[in-house]
């Protein structure tokens, strides 16, 4: 009896060793990149923004002027621009405040620098361009540390070349050991 028991011991724990070496062998394959991996590998560090377009609201533009982030909106030619000043830069912004621009209803603005982002939805994945590529349209805000924002600012995506509030941006992951955010696809 003791025997037995010995043997569906040792037959249990190769199971349970033999799962483990699997596990391991599959931690870095393509198929594990799904929905939850896009949302793990994007919010785990800072994510950097080259100039992508995030909007706002008309509240947080007009809180921005109350905290000496921009400078009272202007007209020039068919929009309204509030300028950065310095506050606004340190916090990431690099390009003035846009507002009641045609086919922009939002106020937008650009963002330069590294940033901790936080994945709304996932709207699509698919394989490529290349080997151990992944193209994700997604749903991202970006934490900006400043209570004018709530915390994050979502960032638009592209059409046709031309930024959309309505479109989610479209994110390129590379896997190398594990998989990583490479860049913002413009």
């Amino acid at each position: 009896m003791r025997a037995h028991r010995a043997a569906r011991w040792d037959a249990a724990r190769l199971g349970w060793a033999a799962l483990v070496v699997l596990c391991g062998m599959c931690a870095g394959c393509n198929s594990d990149f799904d929905e939850t991996k896009v949302i793990v590998v994007t919010q785990a560090a800072p994510i950097h923004l080259d100039s992508e377009q995030v909007t706002m609201t008309e509240g947080q533009v007009n809180c921005g002027v109350d905290k000496d982030l921009f400078e009272p909106p202007v007209v020039v030619s068919e929009r309204s621009v509030a300028r950065l000043r310095q506050a606004a830069r340190d916090l990431g912004f690099s390009d003035d405040v846009s507002m009641y621009e045609p086919g922009y209803p939002l106020p937008y603005a650009q963002m330069r620098g590294a940033f901790m982002a936080r994945v709304e939805n996932v709207v699509d994945i698919r394989d490529g361009p290349g080997q151990g590529v992944k193209t994700v349209q997604a749903r991202v805000r970006v934490k900006v540390p400043h209570e004018c924002f709530g915390g994050d600012l979502p960032i638009m995506g592209i059409r046709r070349g031309q930024f959309a509030e309505n479109l989610p941006p479209t994110l390129i992951f590379q896997l190398d050991d594990s998989w990583r955010l490479d860049h913002i696809a413009h």
